[in-house]
């Protein structure tokens, strides 16, 4: 059972769901491709939040803490599942059927292009355009220096290059090269 004071000590956290819980999904649903498991990864790293005493309370460090809590449940749980082998492509969800379905067609090529980098060129990836994250964060959030982050992204847009036309690419990640 939870004192009162305990339970108003954890009162920061709630803005910080409201505003991340979404984000966070899809930042965990973009690396792993499983709507059970980003769901899962997600609740872990809220949890892991309210327990932690040295969570930051600062919005922007906390969106990085958390955003590095869930790059690291990803590798977890992609280290337990490289166990088992199973080829997916890499979606992430949108809210109306009919647009995903279109978008799941015609994206194919990229997931499959993105199937090929390795699992730090998709993290980096995702999070420097996926979640707009600077090079900075990026860096931050995967734990290594900024130099790294970016090298990681240029990389994995090469090898997305040489797989892809530039305007394959443009549409895809809606960037321009």
């Amino acid at each position: 059972m939870t004192s009162q004071a305990e339970e108003g000590g954890k009162a920061w956290i709630e803005p910080m769901v409201r505003q991340l819980a979404r984000p966070a999904f899809q930042l965990a649903m973009g690396l792993v491709r499983d709507r059970e498991a980003a769901e899962d990864i997600v609740q872990e790293a809220f949890l892991r939040a309210m327990q932690n005493r040295r969570t930051p309370h600062i919005a922007e460090e906390f969106r990085l803490w958390l955003y590095r809590v869930i790059v690291n449940l990803v590798r977890d749980h992609q280290r337990r599942r490289a166990r088992e082998r199973r080829p997916t492509l890499w979606v992430t969800p949108s809210t109306d059927p009919a647009i995903e379905a279109e978008r799941l067609i015609g994206d194919q090529r990229l997931a499959e292009a993105i199937q090929r980098l390795t699992q730090r060129e998709r993290e980096a990836i995702q999070l420097r355009f996926g979640e707009d994250a600077s090079y900075g964060d990026t860096a931050r959030i995967m734990g290594t220096r900024e130099s790294t982050a970016r090298v990681l992204v240029h990389r994995a847009l090469d090898k997305l290059r040489a797989s892809l036309s530039s305007q394959e690419l443009e549409e895809g990640w809606r960037i321009s090269t």
